[in-house]
């Protein structure tokens, strides 16, 4: 798709959905080439498509040090903010919220009927599709007892595990450098096993840091301000967006 230069920048791929005439984000990559922008869409529907400019900004996150990424997700309709004005960088997010924007990121479909395998949700919920479709994805599994907690808070080591099958169901899985996550952090020997493999792919590509101690604090609460900042991170890695 050719796009008109004045739509650089922030210029978002959307597809629009005629039954509901919402613009929702679509992975693209902006190229130029003989004095045009071009827009590679990475989906293979047949739908309708066209490519929007959006500039959004959050009077709360004005000197944050989230602004710049998380400013560049709203404006790509990934990710939204509590109102209008406030985007809350330093709340907590939930189970089901990270799940939201992992498929919204992912240009998935929501999927109720795949709700069905949640225990804990009844199929009503506003999560009941984003669940559906993050477990048809491979993007959640839920926890031993068959629930998925889905209003629980996310931990950075629960975020870890699903960012890393974010890129396996991007195509991104395999030929990551091994890292020794226990190694690398100061904390790391606080890392769950099963949540292991998953911060040491994290961290090999530069979608986890350590914060200034060098610390990953795996179980701590992950705030919307560091979801969204890893999901742009993730998204960069799996070529689905690139300015």
């Amino acid at each position: 798709m050719t796009v008109h230069d004045s739509a650089g920048g922030q210029a978002t791929a959307v597809v629009y959905d005629p039954a509901t005439g919402l613009l929702t984000f679509v992975p693209a990559l902006f190229e130029q080439a003989d004095g045009k922008t071009i827009a590679a869409i990475k989906r293979s529907s047949n739908s309708i498509y066209t490519v929007v400019k959006l500039e959004k900004a959050f009077a709360d996150l004005k000197g944050h040090w989230s602004q710049k990424d998380v400013e560049l997700l709203a404006s790509k309709l990934v990710v939204n903010g509590q109102t209008e004005t406030q985007f809350a960088p330093d709340s907590d997010i939930t189970r089901a919220e990270f799940a939201a924007l992992l498929v919204r990121a992912l240009g998935l479909k929501e999927d109720r009927s795949a709700a069905a395998a949640v225990r804990d949700s009844d199929g009503t919920e506003w999560f009941s599709g984003v669940l559906g479709a993050a477990v048809k994805a491979g993007l959640m599994a839920g926890f031993e007892d068959g629930t998925f907690r889905p209003n629980a808070k996310i931990t950075r080591e629960q975020m870890a595990l699903m960012i890393s099958r974010a890129m396996t169901a991007a195509g991104k899985g395999g030929g990551i450098e091994k890292l020794n996550a226990a190694a690398k952090f100061a904390d790391g020997s606080q890392i769950s096993d099963w949540a292991m493999d998953a911060v040491a792919r994290n961290a090999a590509v530069g979608i986890i840091e350590g914060n200034s101690m060098n610390k990953f604090e795996p179980a701590s609460f992950a705030t919307r301000a560091e979801s969204a900042v890893m999901l742009k991170r993730l998204l960069q890695y799996v070529e689905f967006i690139n300015k």
